[in-house]
């Protein structure tokens, strides 16, 4: 049996033996990453070339130079009119390189509340609704909690054992709530709803 490659550029580099070609093939891949892309969105969408052609209002052959084309060379309009014709929102974002994989991670995770708390407005005094919002809360709950506990495993942290002495004392005022007690307290209808 044959050895398997990842992709194409891997077989390139793995099976050739002229450097000036892999060079070429390497610049001729990796300058096409977003025409790749809107080929696949046609192909998810099961459109031809010429179906799409038609809805977005031009030729076959432009389709068909955009799909072929290097990044450089695509505009702003081609991916708006392959997003309009898909029935797709085009996000373009910019990151400066020094942020951080932690930032990101916290960034999508306050944009997850922003949806849920946007899909719960959605359901306003619909029971129906509500009762489905609720379910996807716990579906979301589980889904990144057991996103966390399985890179916890991946990282096979050993955690030690905290022994206590037995003479010593924990005190805490009585009287005072915790920030995470006033905050459960202060949400428990919204727990409640999203755990139903």
């Amino acid at each position: 049996m044959g050895t398997k490659y990842k992709n194409v550029l891997e077989m390139v580099k793995g099976i050739s033996k002229d450097d000036t070609f892999k060079d070429l093939a390497t610049k001729q891949i990796k300058g096409k990453t977003l025409a790749k892309f809107l080929f696949y969105l046609r192909c998810d969408h099961n459109l031809s070339q010429k179906h799409l052609a038609t809805k977005i209002g031009c030729t076959q052959s432009r389709i068909s130079k955009i799909e072929s084309a290097f990044d450089k060379n695509l505009t702003i309009q081609d991916l708006l009119d392959y997003a309009k014709a898909l029935n797709l929102h085009l996000e373009i974002g910019y990151r400066h390189p020094s942020v951080k994989i932690v930032d990101l991670i916290k960034y999508h995770a306050f944009k997850i509340k922003a949806y849920l708390n946007e899909l719960s407005g959605l359901a306003k005094e619909d029971s129906t609704l509500k009762e489905g919002v609720g379910k996807f809360c716990v579906e979301v709950l589980f889904n990144i909690g057991k996103f966390v506990s399985d890179n916890l495993v991946k990282l096979d942290l050993k955690f030690k054992e905290q022994k206590r002495e037995p003479d010593a004392i924990h005190i805490s005022a009585p009287l005072e709530k915790t920030k995470l007690e006033q905050l459960l307290e202060k949400n428990s209808g919204k727990l409640a709803s999203c755990a139903k």
